[in-house]
């Protein structure tokens, strides 16, 4: 039984006019389900290693001994963009998903330093 993906309220409401707004591609798409499916909690009560917006996340690609650190912004931000392929897989994974994304290197790994992801303030 698949449980449902953790995301945090304010993200969901950050994310509802990018979407409504950008092409309708992959990432989007899979935005749009992953919001839909959803539980929607407050921040606070977002576990310390699921991924959210704004999160510093280290990502290690099969077969590659190094891993790369990434912050998942929204689109005008700078960083990875949560409309990318890879942004979209990351939103909502926890410490150590995999298989995620495949489009991009392979099945990349989310790893999150001392099992948190690195969240980083808005705007930072």
């Amino acid at each position: 039984m698949s449980t449902r993906p953790i995301v945090s309220k304010l993200d969901s409401e950050r994310l509802e006019p990018f979407l409504l707004h950008s092409w309708i591609d992959a990432p989007v798409l899979r935005l749009r389900t992953l919001l839909e499916r959803a539980r929607k909690v407050a921040p606070p009560r977002v576990p310390p290693d699921v991924v959210t917006m704004n999160s510093r996340v280290r990502v290690r690609y099969p077969g590659e001994e190094e891993s790369e650190a990434l912050d998942l912004t929204f689109p005008d931000a700078g960083g990875l963009s949560v409309l990318s392929p890879l942004g979209a897989a990351l939103l909502g994974a926890a410490r150590r998903s995999r298989g995620r994304e495949r489009a991009v290197r392979g099945r990349p790994r989310v790893q999150t330093r001392d099992g948190r992801a690195d969240r980083v303030p808005a705007g930072a």
